[in-house]
């Protein structure tokens, strides 16, 4: 498989990319929704989604100056745990996971929206290195490589139009995955009773926190791209 000579590849990624048309954006989110929405896909989205929660609880953890000690991702019901050290609760940290997924589909949003669609692949790229330097269980590696894999194939081989498609794919799964997750999780989230044990205050407010940044997350990001 032969790919752009190195220079072009690395010349491309501070290129402006020409956006898509809002009816091509728009087709894309709306298959990414059919996607978040079956139970056959999205029972494989939702690890990457998970690579997002925990993504952000690193990058907050390590903001703070904790000392991260390991990320588990579970093949059996694709949630995740970060271990840092000294393990304490954090208001900042249980705060984020939740609204990661959405944030960094907002981050991809911009992106694109100011004609870097193909620095979103090198970028995630990037973000899944540092979460892998964290996974210590076998399945969380074997599930990050494969992630970042499929987007490495595709930021290296494909034309700079497939990877303004990828990026505006990625954008929308995470946008919407974001939404899902919340809502399937809701009050029950492990990250809610985290913070309830540290505010006294009822999970189910944290989750309609949550969904009410993710849904302007999603609002937004629409606007972006569209």
């Amino acid at each position: 498989m032969s790919g752009p000579p190195l220079q072009e590849m690395v010349h491309r990624i501070g290129e402006i990319q020409p956006r898509l048309p809002a009816g091509t954006s728009l087709g894309i989110g709306l298959a990414a929704l059919a996607a978040v929405g079956f139970p056959g896909t999205w029972m494989f989205i939702r690890y990457f989604t998970t690579m997002a929660h925990e993504g952000s609880h690193v990058v907050m953890r390590s903001l703070q100056g904790f000392k991260i000690t390991g990320v588990d991702l579970s093949l059996k019901n694709a949630d995740g745990e970060t271990h840092v050290d000294p393990k304490v609760p954090n208001l900042p940290s249980s705060l984020i996971g939740y609204v990661g997924p959405s944030a960094f589909g907002l981050l991809a949003a911009w992106l694109i929206s100011i004609g870097h669609s193909v620095a979103v692949l090198w970028l995630a790229l990037a973000l899944l290195f540092l979460l892998l330097a964290n996974v210590r269980n076998l399945f969380g590696i074997a599930a990050v490589v494969i992630a970042g894999y499929v987007i490495y194939i595709l930021a290296r081989y494909g034309t700079a139009r497939h990877e303004t498609l990828a990026a505006y794919g990625i954008a929308w799964l995470l946008l919407l995955s974001g939404i899902r997750v919340i809502a399937d999780h809701w009050s029950g989230a492990g990250d809610a009773k985290s913070l309830r044990a540290q505010t006294q205050i009822m999970p189910v407010v944290f989750a309609r926190i949550w969904m009410v940044g993710a849904l302007f997350a999603m609002f937004l990001g629409a606007r972006l791209m569209m």
